[in-house]
């Protein structure tokens, strides 16, 4: 569960580009989020992530007011999101083995389970050979996809993309479509910020476009 309380958001000079949002997204949705550039919508991925902080209003995430919890409970829910960038953010010293595991390895999970959910995952995304490469030896559609395995797998109860699809081929989309649609069988909460994938088979619960400061439900 996700919801918004009158939340608004400024931007890095201090003007207010969100204001007022309410919303509720129950558990298992899968939302579209779409606005012109500068719009927001990193922003809003951004909060909803934890990795900023409304300027006025309260945030909840499964079922808690994030604004009355203590750092080891954030760091909880922190573990419970997936996200993907706009940017490729790995570690520099890691190889892509590494830098996809890493939130497994937070999680504590056994180095067997661990091996068994990239066996299972990597073949998808065709970084099965890319393994013990080092990032920097990755191309960028490489980095994309390496991103994404990265949020994924853990299996987020929520998972965030940002501009996710833009450049990414068409028949990488019908995989990546079927892997989140597996995701949210299993009750994964999914917002995708910017652009959708092409021949889309996922049935959105909502879909918004942020316009005017004002986030607005489009009806088709």
């Amino acid at each position: 569960m996700i919801r918004l309380e009158n939340i608004s958001i400024i931007n890095n000079m201090n003007e207010i580009i969100i204001k007022e949002v309410s919303l509720f997204i129950p558990s298992g949705s899968i939302i579209s989020v779409d606005g012109k550039h500068s719009e927001g919508k990193t922003r809003l991925l951004n909060i909803i992530g934890l990795l900023e902080k409304p300027y006025i209003g309260n945030l909840y995430l499964l079922g808690k007011n994030i604004q009355r919890l203590n750092e080891n409970e954030l760091s909880d829910i922190h573990r419970e999101i997936g996200i993907v960038f706009q940017e490729n953010k790995f570690v520099d010293n890691f190889n892509l083995r590494l830098n996809i595991i890493f939130p497994l390895i937070l999680k504590k999970e056994k180095a067997k389970d661990i091996d068994l959910a990239l066996m299972e995952l990597l073949p998808w995304l065709s970084l099965e050979k890319k393994i013990n490469k080092s990032i920097k030896q990755l191309s960028n559609a490489e980095l994309r996809l390496a991103q994404f395995a990265r949020a994924i797998i853990g299996r987020p109860r929520i998972l965030l993309l940002d501009n996710f699809f833009t450049d990414i081929e068409e028949r990488v989309q019908k995989k990546i479509n079927y892997l989140l649609l597996a995701l949210n069988k299993i009750g994964t909460t999914i917002i995708i910020f910017g652009k959708v994938p092409k021949n889309n088979e996922i049935n959105y619960s909502k879909k918004f476009s942020i316009a005017n400061k004002n986030l607005i439900e489009i009806n088709e």
